[in-house]
């Protein structure tokens, strides 16, 4: 299957095909904060690096981290 080019309006979602887009500008640095880890987390995490893992949570970027 052939790449699409997402910028030609025939090859995007009909949704998005008649408008511009639209690219949010990024965060400033100070809107992010460090979330809070638990033990448990921490030891969680441990184990997944020992075994050359990532859990859901790091790849989805989850918010509530530290109520693991």
């Amino acid at each position: 299957m052939a790449p699409r080019d997402l910028k030609i309006p025939s090859q995007r979602h009909p949704e998005k095909a008649r408008r511009a887009d639209n690219a949010q500008p990024k965060k400033p640095d100070w809107i992010r904060v460090k979330a809070p880890v638990s033990q448990g987390y921490k030891d969680t995490q441990k184990i997944m690096r020992d075994n050359k893992l990532v859990t859901v949570c790091e790849e989805a970027g989850c918010p509530n981290v530290g109520e693991c």
